[in-house]
């Protein structure tokens, strides 16, 4: 997983290298166990988290679960969040548990 923060669109990116599944979540978890608090407790730079699963072709259950907990602790600090994906078995998984009710889904 890498990041790139976008100041001029106060958009936080974070790119997903690969499926989110039970096999690599925790992982992930453990990566942005610091999301969305910025680092060191500096004030918090930007208002949307971009979740980029452009290169998965599968999330499960558990990676639905990571999901959902970033959703609510971006929501917390008053942020929104954005997935964008390319697979449309992402996409289905997506709307079919009615996440893109609460997200911005971005087409890539």
């Amino acid at each position: 997983m890498n990041s790139k923060l976008d100041l001029n669109h106060q958009l936080l990116t974070v790119y997903v290298t690969g499926d989110l599944t039970s096999t690599n979540a925790e992982a992930l978890r453990g990566e942005m166990g610091g999301l969305p608090e910025a680092p060191g407790g500096a004030p918090q730079k930007w208002n949307t988290l971009k979740l980029d699963l452009t290169a998965a072709q599968m999330v499960d259950s558990v990676g639905l679960n990571l999901i959902v907990t970033l959703l609510k602790r971006v929501q917390k600090c008053g942020a929104r969040m954005q997935i964008a994906c390319s697979s449309p078995n992402v996409l289905r998984t997506l709307t079919f548990t009615r996440l893109d009710t609460h997200v911005d889904l971005v087409k890539a």
